[in-house]
């Protein structure tokens, strides 16, 4: 085995047992993840997802309709470990491992002569805070950016072999991230444009009908259902709800502008045309920002990244600035432009969504971060060439690393354990074991969807399920709601008049105790975490 095999394999099991440590319990699963999971239980047992459709390419899940590969990709481990918090983070967990391994594959496909580059550029991703955060959960982006380097690096291989089942794969794994997240369809889009115009070659035009055989036809057959779901069904509506064009600005805000000066003013200095074009290159360049990638990371939802740190490791920024702009001032060979145009297209999406900053949507981003971080390790370190100052460097990255950890391990759920709804697992296992000893149990739905919860830690029967769901559509637009599975109703609490019912358990949320007034010694609490607990439980038995 060479040196190249030995430092790959070894940089996989480092990168697993960064991810996989404490996976099986931290932090709490979130809505999404705990869908995820039962549905892949429910076609695993059934054959259908939830609401009782077979096999679908699309989950309905709470109204988002959700791409469904994830959860098929967890149902061998839902098969083998049951159905459990580990078992459906493993597939993100495996492929984010196998990423900073496909990256240096990429870039050595690429340009074969780079194989320093490319080593750090692994090293760096295997523990950069991005790629972490999102792979020791179940995030369908982190699935999305392992299948964008597995599609370019098929695509280059096309480039450099010509032949035709490279091209195939690489269609064939675009095909599939429609299928993955829904951020999928405008950044596969993207890519695609990008190699093919980094590709387009005499010799491609001549290959032709070849390059439409084997890689237009094939993505034009994934994106037909997607096509038919957006137009002939409610496919779309979560992209409605979450774009930025969904949210004009307030009557008050404009009438406020108005009064300030006159219409005519308003008209050609604060149009809506303005106003979006504003608010899109704002959420644009956040994501280049030193808040977002060094000091706070997403600002905006806790859920996103580790507190107090950005989602690069500090020293990382330094060379991403020098990597940057040293690699600009060279000739632009061809790996350079890929990874500059994908670094300047992979926020877009993000912008134009409502959120003022969005990693989740943007993920891949953080590929041409490492390659550019790379870039500048590689600039440096050719222009100081000291051994001690190589050891410095690596010191500052194991500190700056060591510091990541305690954020997320010992910071990140305390600090806001709401955000992360941390207690359902413990609360659904108190009303579980004690469902059946009342006539009226009723459960908060205060931090959204209990009822995939309950659904997820009683493991309950799918068949028994289908034949009751019911989603309650929201008029806003937005995801529904489910609000009764057999005794147990989940609702907002109104305490005092339920506390008069006789027979009857209530779970509610220490907000809805603040906010209501009450005193929380009358109550049991289920989940206690940094001299809180994020749920409670009241007996009228």
């Amino acid at each position: 085995m060479n040196k190249i095999k030995i430092f790959l394999i070894s940089i996989f099991f480092i990168s697993f047992i960064i991810r996989v440590y404490l996976s099986w319990n931290y932090p709490s699963l979130v809505w999404d993840e705990a869908a995820l999971g039962y549905n892949a239980f429910s076609i695993l047992q059934t054959g259908r997802d939830e609401y009782g459709k077979f096999l679908p390419l699309i989950l309905k899940s709470f109204g988002d309709y959700k791409p469904g590969l994830y959860a098929y990709l967890a149902i061998p481990f839902v098969y083998i470990l049951g159905l459990n918090d580990l078992s459906i983070r493993l597939p993100s967990i495996i492929l984010g491992s196998l990423t900073p391994i496909l990256l240096y594959f990429l870039i050595c496909q690429i340009d074969p002569r780079k194989i320093k580059l490319a080593s750090i550029a692994t090293i760096l991703l295997a523990f950069n805070p991005y790629n972490i955060h999102f792979s020791k959960t179940a995030w369908e982006t982190n699935i999305l950016t392992f299948e964008l380097v597995l599609a370019s690096y098929y695509f280059f291989k096309y480039i450099n072999t010509k032949k035709n089942s490279s091209l195939f794969l690489s269609a064939l794994v675009f095909g599939t991230t429609l299928y993955t997240y829904q951020a999928s369809k405008m950044i596969s889009l993207f890519l695609i444009v990008i190699l093919v115009i980094l590709s387009a070659t005499k010799d491609l035009a001549k290959r032709k009908l070849s390059f439409f055989k084997f890689f237009v036809f094939p993505l034009f057959i994934f994106a037909l259902p997607i096509v038919y779901g957006m137009f002939f069904s409610q496919d779309s509506n979560r992209l409605k709800v979450v774009s930025i064009f969904s949210y004009s600005r307030s009557q008050q805000e404009t009438s406020q502008i108005i009064s300030e000066s006159n219409n005519f003013d308003y008209l050609i200095f604060h149009n809506p045309v303005i106003f979006y074009l504003r608010e899109i290159s704002t959420r644009y360049f956040n994501h280049f920002s030193t808040k977002f990638l060094v000091f706070e990371g997403d600002w905006q939802n806790a859920r996103h990244s580790a507190p107090y740190i950005g989602v690069l490791l500090y020293p990382s920024i330094i060379f991403l600035v020098i990597g940057f702009f040293t690699s600009l001032a060279k000739k632009q060979d061809k790996m350079n432009l890929f990874f500059l145009f994908w670094l300047l297209l992979a926020p877009i999406l993000a912008a134009l969504t409502r959120d003022i900053i969005q990693p989740v949507r943007s993920m891949s981003f953080s590929i041409p971060l490492i390659y550019f971080t790379a870039q500048g390790a590689i600039y440096v370190l050719n222009f100081i060439k000291n051994k001690t100052f190589l050891v410095f460097i690596i010191l500052t990255y194991l500190l700056s690393f060591i510091y990541y950890s305690d954020l997320y391990y010992n910071h990140m759920v305390k600090k806001s354990p709401s955000d992360f709804l941390y207690g359902y697992k413990q609360a659904v296992t108190y009303v579980s074991t004690r469902q059946y000893q009342y006539d009226h149990i009723y459960f908060t739905d205060f931090y959204g969807q209990p009822y995939i919860f309950y659904l997820f830690y009683s493991q309950y029967s799918p068949l028994k399920y289908q034949s009751q769901a019911k989603l309650t559509e929201n008029i806003s637009g937005d995801t529904g709601t489910v609000e009764k599975i057999d005794n147990i109703q989940f609702v907002p609490i109104n305490f005092a008049a339920y506390k008069q019912q006789a027979n009857t358990l209530i779970i509610i949320s220490n907000d809805e105790i603040l906010r209501q007034g009450l005193d929380k010694n009358q109550f049991t609490a289920l989940s206690p975490i940094n001299n809180i607990s994020t749920f409670y439980a009241y007996s009228t038995k």
